[in-house]
């Protein structure tokens, strides 16, 4: 960890004791301790005598059949508790150490189980690894796999309740990776298979079809393999130590915001392979161990892995220099002022220097953050089984997924998911028809009851119109009937007249012939009718 912030600092690898050197130069507040442990069995295990015995059977079996270093193998299984960190060197305050209030690591804590079956080569190769996930259904969820590439990784996988190997998986190992990936290079010469005493690979029927194809089997004696094993001396430490630092990195950048899962397991996992399992490592385990060059008498050597190399910083030629190049922005700081040993050109350097390394570390937990959030947003995928039908029922159904087969269980899930694409297409457009034929059934009606409205509307305005009408024709009759009693009563009116003026001429000319005839004038009245006046009134 000190080593890391170092090279994010400066940009380039510290030396190799230079961490060493710094905690000497600050002991008298930081300390580091941690220690190691071994069973009591594998103690009483470590005799002279016993490993004596087994390189002389083995020394004498590899001269009998003639085995070759390219075709002497070492097979074991790992587990792995995805989301436990194992034992890590740190640095801690020193009071606070002694005080006991800091010694432990923030691990994720999923304690899912998770086994690698690994084998190696003498000549530096090594064979497919196959995981063992935990899963109480037998299926490979395909989000377990989501970082898998088959054009990219050669790995196998399979499952079981437990997450360990069993006699099945053992056997499907034995048939389905080791045999076909050694049998090419073997021909017709012995392979040597050197593995531990454990049941899923010690029993008759692993035993049998070793002896048909030309298999020679090795046990270990109990409880050596921490000493005999090459895959234990050299391989196994160091790849869980790769794994924990993928996982602290991961715990490092998601910052407790997301949690471990077994779909985030391979991704970590490979890359420890590669790191751990390199041609340069194969070899010095089996140097190691003594068996390849064959050498009893070989002590164990510490296992030193691969060191990367990072770039260093370069001179930056950039007008705006950068927080990476705080050595450049010193250098001009101390070119521009006159006397650098200033109280206040030196807090200036200081501050800058501070300013730049809080700079480059929040980077760094920016870039940890962006990749727990790609990382999160993989996790919100569901998982779905890879089923194959590739079972077999003499096997106990127990089966090793090879990169083909889960190509194959991919292509076969994807056409699963078009098919069921193309039905929910089929359903959303058969949804979509009846929506609008119920949309356009709608319209009909309501097309009708408009209409409806609209006709009734039209018969009620004809119907006011020939009320109207009926009206007006009512009262034109009723006009030219009163018209014509007008006529009628105005020739009526006009006869009576005409008869009364007649028989007022009559009276008035008998009036005027009385008249004439007494001497009298007639007298008349102011409408000029003669007036016939009572005889007694006559003169």
């Amino acid at each position: 960890m000190l080593n890391n912030f170092a090279k994010e600092i400066c940009g380039k690898e510290p030396g190799k004791m230079w961490s060493h050197r710094w905690l000497e130069k600050h002991n008298d507040e930081i300390i580091f301790r941690y220690t190691t442990g071994i069973d009591k069995e594998r103690k009483k295990a470590d005799s002279a005598f016993n490993y004596s015995l087994y390189f002389a059977l083995l020394e004498k079996k590899i001269e009998q059949y003639d085995i070759e270093p390219c075709n002497t193998y070492n097979m074991d299984e790992k587990g792995f508790l995805i989301g436990i960190i194992t034992r890590m060197k740190r640095i801690f305050s020193q009071s606070l150490y002694k005080e006991g209030a800091i010694k432990q690591l923030i691990q994720d804590g999923n304690r899912k189980w998770i086994t690698t079956i690994a084998c190696i080569c003498a000549d530096g190769t090594s064979l497919s690894p196959g995981l063992i996930y935990q899963a109480t259904s037998g299926n490979i969820q395909d989000t377990w796999l989501q970082d898998f590439d088959p054009m990219e990784h050669q790995c196998f996988f399979a499952s079981s309740p437990s997450g360990w190997t069993n006699e099945d998986l053992g056997y499907q190992w034995l048939t389905q990776i080791f045999d076909k990936e050694t049998k090419e290079k073997a021909r017709r010469k012995w392979r040597l298979l050197i593995l531990d005493g454990h049941g899923s690979h010690i029993n008759m029927r692993f035993i049998n079809y070793c002896d048909a194809h030309k298999i020679l089997l090795a046990v270990y004696p109990p409880h050596s393999t921490h000493t005999l094993q090459p895959l234990d001396v050299a391989f196994f430490k160091p790849l869980s130590s790769a794994y924990s630092s993928q996982l602290s990195k991961f715990m490092e950048d998601c910052q407790g915001l997301t949690s471990m899962t077994k779909r985030d397991f391979f991704r970590m996992f490979w890359q420890a392979w590669k790191l751990s399992f390199t041609p340069k490592n194969i070899l010095s385990g089996f140097s190691a161990t003594g068996l390849v060059p064959f050498c009893p008498d070989r002590v164990l050597n510490k296992f030193k892995g691969r060191e990367d190399k990072w770039p260093s910083s370069s001179e930056s030629s950039k007008s705006v220099l950068g927080s990476e190049d705080w050595r450049c922005i010193r250098a001009l700081l101390y070119e521009v002022v006159t006397d650098i040993y200033d109280e206040r050109v030196q807090k200036l350097n200081k501050t800058m220097i501070a300013l730049s390394t809080e700079n480059i570390l929040l980077q760094a937990k920016c870039k940890g953050l962006e990749n727990a959030l790609l990382n999160e947003k993989k996790r919100r995928k569901h998982g779905k089984p890879l089923l194959i039908d590739f079972q077999s029922s003499q096997d106990g159904g127990a089966i090793f997924y090879s990169p083909s087969k889960i190509q194959r269980a991919r292509e076969l899930q994807t056409e699963k998911e078009e098919a069921a694409q193309i039905i929910r297409t089929q359903k959303a457009e058969e949804k979509l028809r009846k929506e609008q034929e119920k949309e356009e059934k709608r319209r009909l009606i309501e097309e009708r009851k408009r209409m409806k409205t609209l006709n009734k509307e039209m018969r009620l305005c004809e119907q006011q119109r020939r009320q109207h009408q009926k009206e007006e024709e009512r009262q034109a009759k009723l006009a030219n009937t009163q018209l014509q009693n007008d006529i009628k009563s105005a020739k009526k009116s006009k006869e009576k007249l005409h008869q009364t003026t007649t028989i007022d001429e009559e009276e008035r000319n008998e009036v005027l012939s009385a008249n004439v005839e007494g001497g009298a004038p007639p007298v008349v009245n102011q409408y000029g009718r003669q007036l016939c006046l009572p005889q007694c009134y006559r003169i």
